[in-house]
Formats: structure tokens, sequence, C-alpha cells
């Protein structure tokens, strides 16, 4: 078990990183919260949610997909922010993303964004 302080400060390492990296440690993290049970599954993700200011009340949301490190040659993609988007081919979940190539972090399809 952890104290506060102790995740007070995996806060702080967390909120140093750049994006691209901190979307690379909730990819190693997040999958590990996965429920299946009853037929029913429930999987914790990252998303961003965008407010344009003349609707503020209808926020856009997508999904945060994990970079295709292979398509990256090892790498996490650009570091240039979550610019990148496109629907995932197999659940039609919106996703975002700062690499080009990623898989959807519902049902890990690979996912080609622009």
């Amino acid at each position: 078990m952890t104290t506060d302080d102790d995740r007070a400060r995996l806060a702080v390492q967390l909120t140093a990183l750049p994006v691209r990296e901190l979307v690379d440690v909730m990819r190693r993290v997040l999958p590990h919260y996965t429920e299946d049970e009853a037929g029913i599954r429930s999987v914790l993700v990252l998303a961003t949610a965008t407010v344009d200011e003349d609707s503020p009340y209808v926020p856009d949301l997508a999904l945060v997909a994990w970079p295709d490190r292979d398509h990256h040659n090892g790498g996490l993609g650009a570091d240039q922010g979550l610019w990148n988007e496109a629907e995932c081919a197999r659940c039609e979940t919106t996703v975002t993303s700062n690499a080009k190539r990623g898989f959807c972090p519902v049902c890990g399809s690979r996912c080609g964004l622009t």
C-alpha cells in the first residue's frame, strides 16, 4: 500500500513528462485495470475532451491510442501533442495520438491516424 506522499511524488514525476512519454507510461499501466465479467468488458483509458467555445457543453471526446512502437522504430512518434486523429475501423471509437500509427485502447486494433 502507498501513502499520500508516495502518490504525490509519483504525480510530480508524471507531470514532468512530455505528453508522448506520459502516454507511453499509461500504455503500460491502464490495461492492467481491464475487467471482464459476465460478458461485459470494462477498459480504463486515457482520453482527451476538446471543448469549442461556441458549444461549451458538448465536448468532442477521443481516446488516446497507444503508439505503434514497431512502426516508429521503437520510438514514441513525433513530439507534437495529440493532434492526429482517426476512427478505429474495428470498434468505431474516435482515437487521437501524437503518432501516425497506433493501437486502439479498447479493442487493440492498429489504427492509421492523420
